[in-house]
């Protein structure tokens, strides 16, 4: 399964709550592994946010984390869907094009509106598992920006979680300004739909087309990062049984082989140093921190003779895998 990513956009807001909560944010940061000053940019694992939230659980001293700093979040992030919202005609046209785009801040974010009468469902599609703090979070960053787009007129009637535990009834009151239910099927934000009318006093069409035309943009590329993803799982799938080659793996992508090395070319990198890539690195994992002999080595990064083996490992690291093995080791 690909991993799943977060943009670091996503959580910029949460180190400014920590700070305005009175938590030294660098001290959460250096507790993931991260430089102080604030998160750099790009994309990283959503498999990290469980260790990010149990340090800020760890410095904050707050069992629910994810709901005591919504109540610090600033309204607004600076985020290119906010743009979209604020140079919309009404709030409802932002909310259906800033959903397009939804997963510029993570792959976990399949988010889809549903009107009912007179009830609107934001569904924000998280995936089961994720640390309740995340979503907790984010609900209240919802609220809060809907209620700042809509200039106080927003009415939140329910926020749906998937997680059977967390605060009390009281307290999600308190910060959402409405009820909570856990143990549901769905994350989900249940607002009054005739907000979805309300007229936006920065409406400006061209900024608008300026503004999509930046997430597309945004967007491809993180469906080009995507695809590098993809073609490096599936490369090392098909090392198994010695495989790997294009045609392998545009077979399983469902699409040519000349399709496969166009799009690739596109991303800026070629087939040939993915495979190089990944046996380089497959090959210096099992040496340092496995005591398989080099003949199975040999087998598992995808070579057919232990002589091609040693000549290509040279060439990569510049000493044999004998070599490199009893120095990493020492």
């Amino acid at each position: 399964m690909l991993d799943l990513t977060d943009d670091v956009a996503l959580m910029r807001p949460v180190i400014d709550a920590l700070h305005a909560s009175g938590t030294d944010p660098d001290r959460v940061l250096a507790r993931v592994g991260l430089p102080p000053g604030g998160l750099p940019a790009g994309r990283f694992p959503h498999a990290a946010q469980a260790l990010f939230w149990k340090a800020a659980i760890d410095e904050c001293g707050e069992e629910h984390v994810g709901l005591y700093l919504a109540q610090h979040l600033p309204a607004f992030h600076g985020l290119l869907l906010e743009y979209l919202f604020l140079s919309s005609e009404t709030f409802g046209e932002g909310l259906r094009h800033a959903l397009r785009y939804v997963r510029l801040l993570s792959d976990t974010l399949n988010a889809k509106l549903d009107v009912q009468g007179e009830r609107a469902v934001l569904v924000l599609g998280l995936i089961p598992g994720t640390p309740r703090h995340f979503p907790e979070m984010l609900a209240g960053a919802v609220i809060r920006l809907f209620d700042a787009l809509t200039e106080g007129d927003f009415t939140p009637y329910e926020v749906q979680f998937m997680h059977a535990e967390g605060a009390p009834a009281e307290r999600y009151a308190e910060v959402y300004g409405c009820p909570a239910q856990l143990g549901g099927e769905r994350y989900a934000l249940v607002f009054n739909a005739s907000v979805l009318d309300k007229t936006s006093r920065h409406a400006a069409p061209e900024l608008l087309r300026m503004h999509e035309s930046l997430a597309r943009r945004q967007l491809a590329e993180v469906e080009r990062l995507d695809l590098v993803r993809k073609v490096r799982e599936l490369i090392g799938e098909l090392l198994v049984d010695s495989g790997a080659t294009l045609e392998q793996v545009a077979a399983r992508l469902n699409m040519p082989a000349r399709r496969l090395r166009e799009r690739l070319a596109m991303a800026g990198v070629r087939f040939n140093d993915l495979v190089t890539d990944y046996r380089c690195r497959l090959a210096k994992d099992l040496l340092l921190n496995t005591d398989e002999r080099i003949e199975v080595i040999v087998e598992r990064t995808g070579f057919s003779e232990p002589s091609t083996f040693y000549r290509a490992f040279k060439r990569w690291v510049g000493e044999t895998p004998v070599e490199f093995r009893k120095r990493g080791k020492s």
